[in-house]
């Protein structure tokens, strides 16, 4: 089996330096499913891209030792490339025993084995330096829009319904471009649609990721101010919505961050495809259920439904 050693187990972070928001990751040596491999010592490394999604540098963070947890500060790490401006870093861990075998970390190695490092999770978490931490863990998905010159990558539909706001808490949308491919060039097109809770349309939009890079979507100043203040609950004064969201082009990773800056609160969260929960339990089927309900949302938001006013 040939695989890059970045790609053995590796996270991709959204660093929110627009939000006033301190990134940390937390990285274990241990796997979480017992039995699976030996606890070993891992090398860890931080690769940190442009706004635009060039590879500034890739910097080792240290080992972390067999059965051990350790937290690295990502914005502080970043900070000393890019200042101020949302981008994209990636967190990698590659077994130290492999290391023998890595001349250039960009080139595929060989292991004699099939290597199964899913679940191996990173904790992503954000706070306020004055305030609090929100946290959530994920992985890189197997073979992340790994298609290749000419081949289309893979395809995106999620939906969330955290998306509240009130006077003192925002909603952001965090949409990650990445792939395990490091000729990746494809610019992806992100559609989405917001709902007030009784299924009224209050705003949709298209816009464009760039390869290695993110996006960050204010649902505040996408709903109009008069249908936030029209869908207020009377009793805490918050607004609730629902976000759906589709991608022809790419698997984008989607994060939702509920933050309060004035209370030094965050929340985070990523969102689960909906597909997981409807698809049929015939791998053969699944693919074709999502694009069919992937072709209804395009219909739905290409139709034109006129905002409510």
């Amino acid at each position: 089996m040939r695989i890059l050693p970045l790609n053995l187990i590796s996270t991709p972070l959204a660093v929110l330096s627009s939000l006033g928001l301190t990134l940390r990751v937390g990285l274990s040596s241990e796997d979480p499913m017992v039995g699976r491999n030996a606890t070993e010592a891992y090398e860890a490394y931080l690769s940190v891209y442009s706004p635009e999604g060039l590879l500034l540098e890739r910097i080792h963070l240290g080992q972390i030792p067999p059965s051990r947890r350790r937290f690295f500060d990502v914005s502080a790490i970043a900070g000393q490339l890019v200042h101020g401006v949302d981008h994209l870093a990636v967190v990698h861990r590659i077994p130290s025993r492999l290391m023998a075998q890595v001349s250039n970390l960009e080139d595929e190695i060989e292991l004699e084995t099939e290597a199964d490092y899913s679940l191996f999770r990173s904790l992503v978490e954000y706070s306020y330096p004055q305030g609090g931490n929100g946290s959530v863990i994920y992985e890189t998905p197997p073979r992340l829009n790994a298609g290749g010159s000419g081949q289309k990558s893979s395809n995106t539909l999620t939906f969330t319904c955290q998306t509240l706001l009130s006077d003192v808490a925002d909603t952001h949308v965090v949409l990650i471009n990445y792939s395990v491919d490091p000729t990746y060039s494809r610019v992806a097109s992100f559609s989405f649609v917001l709902h007030s809770q009784n299924g009224d349309e209050v705003a949709s939009d298209s816009v464009a990721i760039g390869p290695f890079a993110i996006k960050t979507l204010d649902i505040a100043r996408l709903v109009p101010k008069h249908l936030i203040e029209k869908e207020k609950d009377p009793r805490d004064g918050s607004s609730a919505f629902t976000f759906v969201g589709y991608s022809d082009d790419a698997a984008i990773l989607v994060v939702i961050l509920n933050t309060a800056p004035a209370l030094g609160g965050v929340a985070i969260e990523h969102t689960h495809p909906p597909q997981a929960y409807l698809f049929p339990s015939d791998p053969r089927d699944q693919q074709n259920v999502k694009v069919e309900a992937e072709n209804v949302w395009k219909t739905i938001l290409s139709a034109g439904r006129s905002v409510q006013r």
